[in-house]
């Protein structure tokens, strides 16, 4: 087994297609889309939360929050435990700009919103 790269709730493709048709009239047309994942612990697996037992299971997200910059879009979620100090998705970057996914951790203007539940796997990601 190869080296953790994270471990994240990954989006069902149903839970991506809805976040996105709910928020894409935010989404400037030239930036990167990823609406993939809630991040729980970067570089680590689940022991990281105590929660390797819950690899493989599915698990409801519920957003509450879009946060905007000028290098990142995201919305805040509920549901699950995280080790970021906001629990998000990334919705996507303004690459061109500098943007990365994790600049969603820095956005500081969160605006209310449609609450939707969103739904996806505890998974952790291998490098390679």
């Amino acid at each position: 087994m190869g080296e953790i790269l994270y471990s994240a709730v990954v989006l069902t493709e149903d839970s991506k297609n809805y976040l996105l048709s709910k928020f894409n009239y935010v989404i400037p047309e030239d930036w990167k889309i990823y609406a993939d994942h809630m991040t729980i612990a970067f570089g680590q697996g689940l022991e990281a939360v105590d929660k390797k037992l819950d690899l493989g299971k599915i698990v409801d997200l519920k957003v509450v929050k879009l946060g905007i910059s000028d290098k990142a879009i995201a919305v805040k979620v509920e549901g699950y435990i995280t080790l970021n100090n906001i629990a998000h998705v990334t919705i996507a970057v303004n690459e061109f700009d500098g943007g990365k996914p994790y600049m969603s951790n820095l956005i500081t203007d969160w605006y209310d919103c449609e609450n939707i539940i969103i739904s996806g796997i505890i998974k952790e990601i291998i490098k390679g």
